[in-house]
């Protein structure tokens, strides 16, 4: 699946996102009209429709396009080439990422049990069995109830290490939050520094994402608000974190709710392209299916096409079985698919229901995917 040469579109993309991270908003390659007057259209109809408050959509297949207002109360400010979004679950990739590479470094076995990272877990004391794989595909056991949503960070972690899975391994996937909170913990507790530190040593400072971030966004005026629908608990400033989880938490959690903009994770979707930057295993590890059952497929972090997964479940797609995918609770979606040469990207603060806006987010990566729409 690696790609041993840098296409046209390709190059496209990264001119797009490096020019848009500059400041010249969809500069980038053009020749591609019909696509990018697609894409457009689409961006409109769903902020017309009141689906978004506002978008912001590329791939290496078009530039970006950003459209509607990052502030939902007067005065509305539009969305920018350098407004941060919440990307929600879509962050968890990015966990996923930093356990790869110390995966491809030799530090982290994910097929050991998570618990020998872990060892204050309850299950460290009774053969626990699941992995760190399991953890990652969601096929350990875990549910995704959350008992560990405390303001009291120390009944927060007391909680976690006493979370026990509700069917044996590899029974059954079920979405869990739990499990990437377990390997963002593992992260910290190899690399010895918190999440968003780890992050800009190993994977967004060698990307060059420099407007990505897992802390709370103080001071920056270019950043995404959300209505009081997508979140639970109290309400959020401008800046805080959506996930009520990473809301409470003292610092960032494996589950995601980190911060990004849509040319900076162009350069991480690009890079899964391109398989350019890190080691062969790093990218070996998150394309490769590593559970599949009861109609889902999953590599490590990432869904796949499958009959029940995001690409068939909400919209029709024509990703390939090569692809892989992951949506946010906020609004966004990115995608990588090697079959079709594409990676692409869509933030945006959603206003309508996550039922409602999953067939739209994934429409766009489709229609960015598609040669001629």
């Amino acid at each position: 699946m690696k790609a041993d040469r840098i296409t046209r579109r390709s190059f496209c993309g990264i001119l797009a996102a490096e020019a848009t991270a500059l400041g010249l908003g969809g500069a980038g390659c053009r020749g591609l009209g019909r696509e990018e007057d697609c894409v457009r259209a689409a961006v409109g109809k769903y902020i017309g429709e009141e689906l978004y408050a506002g978008l912001a959509c590329v791939s290496n297949h078009c530039s970006l396009h950003v459209a509607g207002v990052r502030t939902l109360d007067e005065p509305k400010l539009p969305v920018t080439a350098r407004t941060l979004f919440d990307l929600a679950s879509v962050g968890k990739t990015q966990t996923a990422s930093l356990c790869a590479l110390l995966y491809a470094d030799g530090r982290l076995d994910v097929d050991a049990p998570f618990t020998e990272y872990l060892p204050e877990h309850v299950l460290a004391k009774e053969n626990c069995r699941i992995t760190v794989r399991d953890l990652a595909t969601h096929s350990g056991g875990f549910d995704n109830a959350k008992p560990y949503m405390l303001p009291d960070s120390q009944k927060m972690f007391e909680e976690l290490y006493r979370k026990r899975p509700v069917w044996p391994r590899h029974k059954r996937f079920c979405y869990a939050c739990s499990n990437f909170v377990y390997l963002g913990l593992i992260v910290e507790r190899l690399v010895g520094l918190d999440l968003d530190a780890a992050a800009k040593k190993m994977l967004w400072g060698p990307l060059g994402m420099a407007r990505t971030t897992w802390k709370t966004v103080v001071g920056d005026p270019d950043v995404a608000e959300y209505p009081p629908s997508t979140y639970g608990g109290p309400k959020r400033k401008i800046g805080e974190r959506n996930d009520i989880c990473a809301h409470l938490a003292p610092g960032p959690m494996g589950n995601g709710a980190n911060f990004s903009t849509a040319p900076d994770m162009q350069l991480f979707v690009g890079d899964l392209l391109r398989w350019e930057r890190f080691p062969k295993a790093y990218y070996d590890l998150l394309f490769a299916p590593s559970f599949v059952g009861n109609g889902h497929r999953r590599s490590f972090g990432w869904d796949m096409t499958a009959a029940k997964s995001t690409f068939s479940n909400w919209t029709p797609t024509g990703f390939s079985e090569h692809a892989i995918c992951h949506t946010g609770w906020t609004g966004g979606a990115i995608a990588v698919d090697p079959d079709r040469d594409f990676a692409g990207v869509v933030l945006g603060n959603r206003l309508a229901s996550k039922e409602k806006t999953m067939g739209p987010r994934l429409h766009l990566l489709d229609l960015m995917a598609t040669t001629g729409c």
